[in-house]
């Protein structure tokens, strides 16, 4: 029996284009498919578009992982996608997968999550990994490939990296912007590189907030 989610693992993946994983009340649909049982878990990717000649070798061996290696659904990713620079800068991934619980009273419990992976990639326009992230300045809302971004003040490494600061030059409306801290919702993967994110998708309206969407 499978460590996991019971006697197999039923897994879906889907290659297609970003807006499968992107958009909101897709990323709900798939969730919903893992909740009533029916897989345990889906991959979906959230680029703009989805080569296969670069995602192919992490996702072969997120399955390897899986079905091999008897890897937790998560900690599959983290070890395939999470590792993989290349692919997850091409493109973030969503995984809406179970995982067996236990209460106090230690009874068993199917708990389902959705979760984006991401590269964060300053250079790019996408800090923490969040290419929606928009312009502060409310008569602006400039997107992030009109902005150009920098770390700012102390740096971090290692496990700590999240905590380095960032800033921003508005090339719409030239506002700038010091000192920005990594959303506390952000989370560093479990990696042995720096630059690994993730985070609960879709992103509630608070979070929209925390990066000048809403």
């Amino acid at each position: 029996m499978k460590s996991g989610v019971g006697p197999c693992v039923r897994g879906l993946v889907i290659c297609s284009c970003g807006s499968t994983g992107r958009v909101p009340q897709s990323a709900q649909l798939l969730k919903l498919i893992v909740e009533r049982d029916i897989f345990d878990f889906v991959l979906a990717f959230a680029g703009v578009s989805t080569m296969d000649a670069v995602v192919v070798p992490a996702l072969n061996r997120f399955i390897e992982n899986i079905y091999v290696y008897d890897m937790k659904i998560w900690q599959a990713l983290e070890e395939s996608f999470g590792e993989d620079r290349h692919a997850l800068n091409h493109s973030p991934v969503l995984l809406s997968f179970a995982d067996i619980t236990s209460d106090i009273n230690d009874k068993r419990q199917r708990v389902v999550d959705t979760r984006m992976m991401a590269f964060s990639n300053l250079r790019d326009g996408r800090p923490w990994g969040l290419d929606i992230f928009r312009c502060f300045n409310a008569s602006c809302k400039a997107p992030a490939y009109n902005m150009i971004f920098h770390p700012s003040g102390k740096q971090y490494y290692g496990k700590q990296w999240v905590q380095t600061k960032i800033k921003y030059t508005c090339l719409q409306c030239q506002t700038v912007v010091k000192g920005i801290s990594c959303p506390t919702w952000v989370h560093a993967a479990k990696s042995y590189n720096y630059g690994r994110v993730w985070y609960q998708w879709p992103l509630t309206a608070d979070q929209l907030r925390d990066i000048g969407v809403a």
